[in-house]
């Protein structure tokens, strides 16, 4: 399986992951983030990386505008959004987007509306996990009948969407049900799962959580 790594804050973190090859590399920009940096801190990363085109621009945006001129500003051709409707997304070009979109324990009708509606308008959506109303940085993990369930109904309104899995992925999932959900989804992300804290990212952790993604692949 591909792999995201999520939530990059510093130098020491980033470098291991060229000899690693991640698929893509995420920047949290959204101030509420324990993990957040700042855009000038984003730009000194991507230019310590091999291929800066795997990063991705982690928005919580109150318009369009504020996407296109931060990517523009970073150079940075991977946005995953935080907000946003499907209307406003839909007027994005030349711009890879990736919705994040957070999942409860048990889907209800809205749940699967908007999960059909953004697959019409979003190049990959991003699954995480819902706690008390809020996803992103939970560590919770996302059932897998229910990571399954929204698989199908991405694919069922846009069979060619990508599809990333993230909620407290770590390498004991993998092992677990790594086979299962390489079927239905092309990327992980991991974030949480490889740290020592927030923000601390652990080599030893990231070269496990790999190396038995690349094993199911």
């Amino acid at each position: 399986m591909k792999v995201k790594i999520c939530g990059i804050t510093r130098s020491e973190d980033l470098r291991p992951l060229n000899n690693l090859d991640p698929a893509f590399i995420g920047f949290i920009n959204i101030r509420r983030s324990k993990r957040f940096i700042p855009g000038h801190k984003i730009r000194e990363l991507m230019d310590e990386m091999e291929n800066p085109e795997k990063s991705v621009l982690v928005l919580e945006p109150v318009n369009v505008d504020e996407v296109i001129k931060k990517a523009k500003k970073y150079d940075i051709k991977n946005v995953q959004l935080h907000s946003l409707s499907p209307e406003e997304i839909s007027k994005i070009k030349g711009i890879k987007v990736i919705k994040a979109i957070g999942i409860p324990e048990k889907m209800d009708e809205i749940k699967v509306e908007e999960i059909g509606e953004f697959s019409k308008v979003c190049d990959y959506l991003l699954f995480d996990s819902v706690v008390s109303g809020k996803s992103g940085g939970t560590g919770k993990q996302i059932p897998i009948e229910v990571a399954l369930k929204a698989a199908a109904i991405s694919r069922m309104n846009n069979p060619r969407i990508k599809l990333f899995l993230a909620g407290g992925m770590d390498s004991k999932r993998i092992e677990n049900e790594g086979e299962i959900l390489k079927e239905v989804y092309d990327y992980v992300d991991v974030n949480s799962g490889v740290e020592d804290a927030p923000g601390i990212k652990n080599k030893h952790k990231i070269k496990e959580f790999m190396e038995k993604c690349m094993v199911i692949s």
